[in-house]
């Protein structure tokens, strides 16, 4: 234990007892910052913040540069394009070329940089030779900045994208930077994405960012601009949208004098052992504090910012876990258990400004580590099974949202959301739109189109915005996922939706519900009732009639499951389940439909056009068929929803329509009432 930190500011035991028995969090035992700003009452999975001040303070904080593999900035002397990466194959593709080269950016910031490299192997066994050699140039002065060989055992895993690092400096800024993978020419290679962190700016990034904690759980007033993927939402994007009022800051550490009074000091972590960053977070969160690196302590305690030192964590801890051993024994009885908050602690700013603001613990445990899952255990059996919210992103998904789901957990993926701090200030009106009439059924073929991970909050701020913005949306029938935990974390950007939304936009649920799990994983059935009912008022409030359940990447879903979403989600018009490949139908209790997807995560227009294909094949005519497709956001683009509609529009017999419209067909189709919210009596 350390011993230096009678300091700590406590939550009192009260309030900490009220936390722990019904998982709210009443503002009588919030610190005195989160009190002027914070709404979270019961019922409420996540808090609401004050309306946004008038003119947001705007700061850039971009710490990376990424490319993918597949874009027009990169070029490829060898390999092909294969769905998400660029690959290259022994017998198909030239070796020893570059498959990978570019992009010859010149807005990468001179100083300490770590370049990434993030490449699949599909065999890490079979030897030990180099399989690529990964390096940086500045094309300007043809200079090598740094160089390595990667080994075929330095993958540690076949069959999934694992990153590599380079670390170099950028000795001037404005030259052309490139980024290349050199292949052998020994093995099945595959690249995703490549570009670097600017390490001088991550460390200016956890400063602002848990400054902006502080300051906008009072009130928002500073909006980050810190997306690492050129062409998404642009700086400006939502906040024009949203009507939000708007100047840049021409100096961000002209924040610090600015807000100055409202910190009361700093907290520092220790570079040597990483995971420091998030016990930083969480003391920062409860003493008004900001988060430091060694780097600029000396800067932050001088004039004119004079901050004084609240804790220095740096020689306090041997490794990762003693680091979270001590947050769970000092820290966390003292804290809301309702939420926790898995940030990697690479990641100095994003979603760290929203676990500054809420005051609850930061985290970084894998489950696929033994101790880590014992300690990871420890925090979940505290919290409230059914309602409990493990906010940011995991060491890897299946496991994690796996353990979690064990424990009546769910996931709300965010770790890259930006500005949920400004988000969850916006108003709760929402204004959902009614669902359209269906056309009549008859014996054809329906078609739905799902785009996935909606319930992603950081994907609905970056990726989605672009694809939202496409100049032909409303061209043809769409389902959008989205998370019914916008209403709580970004209801603006909710309501902004349904007020954009054409009639062939439809809003669905991504998975499971209020949050990703999996609720073939929970073993108490009161438990997930709770869940569903939970599930079935912000869906209803949400206005989101049709729910993609997921019991991992391919399972189906218990018939317990199925029957709990029917009784206690009665609004629902059907679910879907993430299984994929076979589109067979049933009904839970009676009432409601549930189609396995016939293809999931399509990731392009040949995808697209195939599966379609394969699910009508066979149809003989003389009855309805449901297809349901669901998109890979990341690799498709409207236009590919766009060409696969025109190139069967030529089929009478096949018709496209919403999600909604397709689970009501469905409906008439079985026997069941068209639309359940309004009826007062089912069929059997």
């Amino acid at each position: 234990m350390n011993m230096k930190r009678s300091s700590k500011r406590k939550w009192p035991a009260a309030f900490a007892a009220v936390v722990l028995l019904t998982a709210l969090v009443p503002q009588a035992g919030i610190s005195k910052a989160q009190a002027a700003g914070l709404d979270w009452p019961s019922g409420q999975l996540l808090p609401s913040f004050s309306t946004p001040a008038s003119t947001l303070d705007v700061m850039d904080v971009v710490t990376e540069y990424n490319y993918n593999a597949t874009s027009s900035q990169i070029q490829h002397a060898t390999g092909h394009l294969d769905g998400d990466g660029w690959l290259a194959q022994t017998s198909i593709d030239a070796s020893n070329k570059h498959m990978v080269y570019g992009p010859y950016a010149t807005d990468i910031p001179a100083g300490k940089h770590r370049a990434y490299f993030d490449m699949i192997i599909d065999n890490n066994t079979a030897d030990n030779n180099v399989m690529v050699t990964i390096d940086v140039r500045d094309n300007t002065t043809g200079a090598i900045l740094a160089t390595r060989d990667v080994r075929r055992q330095d993958w540690t895993y076949t069959s999934n994208y694992e990153r590599f690092h380079l670390d170099f400096t950028n000795p001037t800024a404005g030259h052309e930077l490139e980024f290349r993978v050199f292949w052998h020419g020994a093995s099945y290679i595959k690249v995703r994405g490549i570009g670097t962190e600017s390490l001088d700016r991550a460390e200016e990034a956890v400063v602002l960012t848990s400054l902006k904690g502080i300051v906008n759980r009072e009130q928002p007033r500073i909006y980050s601009y810190d997306n690492p993927v050129k062409g998404e939402e642009g700086k400006y994007n939502w906040l024009n949208s949203l009507g939000l009022g708007h100047a840049d800051v021409a100096d961000n550490w002209s924040l610090l004098t600015k807000y100055r009074s409202e910190v009361d000091g700093i907290v520092v972590y220790d570079d040597n052992v990483p995971d420091t960053v998030n016990l930083a977070t969480t003391i920062a969160s409860q003493e008004d504090a900001i988060v430091a690196p060694p780097s600029l302590v000396s800067k932050l305690t001088a004039a004119p910012y004079n901050f004084p030192i609240i804790e220095d964590l740096r020689g306090e801890y041997a490794n990762k876990l003693a680091v979270y051993q001590d947050l769970y024994d000092n820290y966390w009885p003292d804290l809301p258990h309702n939420v926790i908050v898995g940030l990697n602690p690479d990641l100095k700013g994003f979603l760290r400004d929203y676990a500054t603001a809420i005051g609850t613990a930061t985290i970084w445990l894998n489950p696929a580590v033994p101790a880590e899952k014992a300690l990871l255990q420890d925090f979940f059996s505290d919290m409230p099974y059914g309602s409990g919210i493990y906010m940011g992103w995991w060491p890897e998904e299946q496991l994690g949202v796996q353990t979690a789901s064990q424990y009546g957990i769910s996931t709300i993926a965010s770790d890259f959301s930006s500005n949920l701090t400004v988000f969850g200030g916006t108003s709760r009106q929402i204004d959902v739109k009614p669902v359209p009439a269906k056309p009549a059924l008859d014996d054809k073929i329906y078609i739905s189109l799902i785009l996935s991970d909606g319930d992603n909050l950081q994907y609905m701020e970056h990726r989605f915005k672009k694809i939202w913005d496409s100049a032909n949306r409303g061209e043809v029938p769409l389902g959008w996922t989205v998370s019914p935990a916008m209403l709580d974390a970004m209801p603006g950007v909710l309501d902004y939706l349904y007020d954009t939304a054409t009639p062939n936009d439809a809003l669905i649920s991504g998975p499971s519900g209020v949050g990703y799990t999996y609720p073939n994983y929970w073993t108490n059935q009161n438990y997930l009732d709770d869940f569903t009912a939970l599930s079935g008022d912000y869906l209803e409030r949400a206005g989101l009639r049709v729910v993609t359940i997921w019991n991992t990447i391919t399972g189906s879903t218990n018939q317990n499951v199925g029957e709990s979403f029917a009784q206690n989600a009665p609004n629902l018009l059907g679910l879907t389940a993430q299984g994929g490949g076979n589109g067979n139908i049933n009904v839970f209790d009676g009432t409601l439909p549930n189609q396995v997807l016939n293809a999931n995560y399509c990731y392009s227009y040949a995808t697209l056009e195939l599966e379609i294909n394969n699910a009508i094949a066979g149809w003989d005519g003389t009855s309805p068929r449901f297809v349901s497709i669901q998109a890979n956001p990341w690799d498709v683009d409207y236009q590919d929803f766009v060409d696969v509609v025109d190139h069967f529009s030529s089929n009478s017999n096949i018709v496209f329509v919403r999600p909604d419209n397709y689970f009501q067909l469905m409906r008439e189709d079985l026997g069941l009432p068209i639309d359940p919210a309004t009826t007062t009596t089912t069929q059997p």
